[in-house]
């Protein structure tokens, strides 16, 4: 059956909106609505679906399954949420995300054996790089290896910290399958239509799992994957970007191997993604760049720290800088105290990207920040930490240009943001006032409504 939105404001006008086969097959101030499924909008803003062209879905998943740290602000209820933890599960592995040195302490295995016990337990770091083991599962997981990327103290006992090790610890921990229907359900109440998936080198499991999600609809939003090296093996429920590249200054930067691996991708026909986060990592990935020749598609991943004498090759380049505004909300009041006073005014720009003539977009980097589009939005647009201070001033743009940013479509994230146009995929989401309304106090709640080709997914 098709659907009828009527009484929707869309780009200033007050029309109704046809739904069928999942696509928009008709716009005007009249239509049929005989054999119809009639929404009502009551004049609320009806607009193409968000696309979050940062995320790590499976991540998501699995915090959500097992124990989120993020929103304990001490110590004391670090440890507290540990011991109950423990206590009220069964044996095996606990997991949990998002611990914070700057507001839960100093860890490490001798810490989590205090807490849990003999329990194996894994802790991650908000960034997403790096796991403090306690002793048990130090025990299992290394077996007499020691990989670089273990850290040891003086006497070169492991401290419990594994960093930059995914992969290695996820080889020798007993596979999970975390649900997916939570997290698509959230996005869709964000009015999140599709969204990119930036985590590096999925593997077989992983991509059995999001396909395994989108086939039996858990996950309605519509995909795109990074951390992948074969099309034709996702065609069947997904697209991919261009390919992901982690550099990281700890191991160690090297611009012209940097520049090789860009070029073996350039010569695939494939853009790249470069995860770039520090000023060091930033000035490697834009002098590769600048090396190897730049690609459509080409894209900067975070670009925390980017100084603004690298514009002008960013622009001429036509990369893209995918920017995470919403850090500055969750995590400022943290770098005030920690980021060098040299680098905080090139701290998550904005602004001044655009102004240089940068294409910009916009991710959210969930789990390691909430996947709240209103949220980062509000936060673009004020800059302020969750204390209140301001950083980054001259760096805040409008809600509207904000929004664009999440429009754009999936694989030209740079680009202008999509229309409500006839033959366009009914991917929408319908607020519940006008747009000017809503932008002048950006929040999740005005989300009324949300279809993915033509299906209700929200509420």
């Amino acid at each position: 059956m098709k659907t009828v939105i009527t009484n929707a404001e869309v780009e200033g006008r007050h029309v109704s909106v046809v739904i069928d086969d999942g696509h928009i097959v008709e716009i005007s101030e009249d239509v049929e609505m005989l054999n119809a499924d009639v929404v009502d909008a009551d004049g609320g803003a009806l607009i193409v679906g968000l696309h979050d062209h940062h995320v790590h879905l499976l991540a998501m998943a699995a915090r959500r399954e097992g124990i989120d740290l993020d929103p304990l602000q001490t110590p004391l209820a670090f440890d507290d949420a540990l011991r109950l933890a423990s206590a009220n599960s069964e044996t095996g592995w606990l997991r949990a995300s998002g611990y914070d040195e700057h507001r839960h302490g100093v860890l490490d295995c001798r810490r989590l054996d205090a807490l849990v016990g003999n329990r194996p337990l894994r802790v991650q770091h908000r960034s997403g790089l790096a796991w403090v083991l306690s002793t048990a599962s130090l025990d299992l997981v290394l077996n007499g290896e020691l990989p670089d990327g273990v850290e040891l103290d003086p006497d070169g006992i492991p401290t419990g910290w594994l960093l930059r090790l995914d992969e290695w610890i996820a080889d020798r921990i007993p596979p999970t399958a975390p649900s997916l229907r939570e997290v698509g359900a959230e996005l869709a109440a964000y009015g999140i239509t599709g969204v990119t998936d930036a985590t590096p080198n999925l593997g077989q499991g992983r991509l059995g799992l999001l396909r395994s999600a989108v086939s039996d609809r858990s996950l309605p939003q519509r995909l795109v994957l990074l951390g992948v090296d074969d099309p034709a093996a996702v065609a069947d429920f997904a697209r991919v970007g261009p390919a992901k590249i982690v550099i990281d200054e700890v191991t160690g930067l090297d611009p012209d191997a940097l520049a090789r691996i860009i070029s073996a991708h350039h010569l695939k026909d494939r853009a790249v993604a470069i995860h770039a986060v520090s000023r060091a990592e930033t000035v490697t990935a834009v002098t590769a760049l600048a090396l190897a020749g730049t690609y459509p598609g080409d894209r900067i991943e975070h670009g925390s720290v980017l100084p603004e004498d690298l514009d002008a090759i960013l622009a001429s380049g036509s990369v893209t800088v995918v920017v995470q505004p919403g850090l500055v909300g969750e995590r400022g009041d943290h770098y005030l105290s920690s980021v060098d006073r040299e680098d905080l005014p090139f701290l998550h720009r904005a602004a001044s990207l655009q102004s240089a003539g940068i294409a910009v977009a916009i991710g959210s980097d969930a789990p390691v920040t909430s996947a709240d589009p209103w949220a980062t939005i509000a936060t673009a647009t004020t800059r302020q930490t969750r204390s209140g201070n301001v950083i980054g001033e001259s760096e805040r743009v409008d809600a509207r240009t904000a929004l664009g940013w999440y429009l754009t479509d999936p694989l030209d994230p740079g680009g202008s943001p999509r229309r409500v146009v006839c033959a366009s995929a009914a991917d929408l989401c319908l607020l519940d006032a006008p747009l000017d309304e809503v932008l002048a106090a950006p929040d999740a709640a005005h989300v009324r409504m949300t279809w993915v080709g033509g299906r209700l997914v929200h509420p």
